[in-house]
């Protein structure tokens, strides 16, 4: 029988990483979900891993896929859109990384959430170099790694609540704060406003491109606000991309008021 959600998880050239991420999906209280390997054009050692990795995922009652295009760049866009067309019947998506590693309950918590037209943001705890070096894929399977959240990531996701929270009820803009490593969206939704806009490219601004005109769709969607309540674990990496937002070339395009449904999106 089809599931209902796609969760669709973005990979670059990472492989210890999206190791570690992906065995969270192994322990996930539910199994009624299509894992989605979004490849923004890895070399083949990614595939190779994804078909040894499938017989786990198998044995768990879970489908694996791998959606995979050329390294022309940063399309993160384009590789997402393309790991939404390629569904079948799921009316929820759920976007997360592959440097991200989900606690046992976080399909369950999206999916209980999930009423038509509704919106899912939440947040990360962010561990540091030293704990994301020594974490082992055993730490990841017992489930001793949800313990790793500090207090200073509880006050950060608190405050991040708080202001997603109120800015979304005051209509402030660029609220609700939206991490595209931990996001979710009611399928017929996305299909409206076009999903994700591929005239970005390069680093950081599609993820507030597809909050800022989902927040001007008529009627607004309903927002769920998992900040503190159903947040993955990411993994420390060096930062390959020091480019400012500002010095994009998509910024100009960014800061003029687009149209909710974008024109190069899910349906061209």
């Amino acid at each position: 029988m089809p599931s209902s959600t796609r969760v669709i998880i973005t990979a670059y050239n990472n492989l210890p990483l999206l190791r570690m991420a992906l065995r969270g999906y192994l322990r996930q209280t539910t199994q009624d979900f299509t894992l989605v390997i979004a490849d923004d054009g890895s070399t083949p050692e990614i595939k190779n891993w994804l078909d040894s990795f499938a017989r786990e995922t198998s044995a768990q009652g879970i489908e694996l896929e791998h959606v995979w295009h050329e390294d022309l760049g940063f399309r993160r866009s384009m590789i997402l859109n393309e790991a939404v067309r390629q569904a079948s019947d799921e009316s929820l998506l759920i976007f997360s990384d592959g440097d991200c590693i989900p606690p046992a309950d976080f399909v369950e918590k999206h999916n209980r959430a999930h009423v038509p037209e509704s919106f899912h943001v939440g947040g990360a705890y962010r561990l540091d170099q030293a704990i994301s070096e020594e974490l082992t894929e055993k730490d990841i399977d017992s489930g001793a790694f949800e313990s790793l959240g500090s207090e200073v990531h509880r006050k950060d996701l608190s405050r991040r609540r708080f202001k997603s929270r109120w800015g979304t009820f005051l209509r402030l803009k660029n609220r609700p704060k939206v991490l595209g490593l931990n996001m979710a969206m009611d399928r017929d939704l996305f299909e409206d406003v076009n999903g994700f806009d591929e005239k970005f490219v390069g680093y950081g601004l599609e993820d507030s491109d597809l909050r800022d005109r989902v927040m001007r769709r008529s009627p607004r969607p309903r927002v769920v606000n998992f900040y503190g309540d159903n947040d993955v674990y990411h993994l420390w990496h060096p930062v390959n991309n020091t480019v400012e937002r500002r010095q994009l070339p998509t910024w100009g395009y960014y800061q003029q008021r687009r149209p909710v449904r974008c024109e190069t999106g899910l349906s061209r």
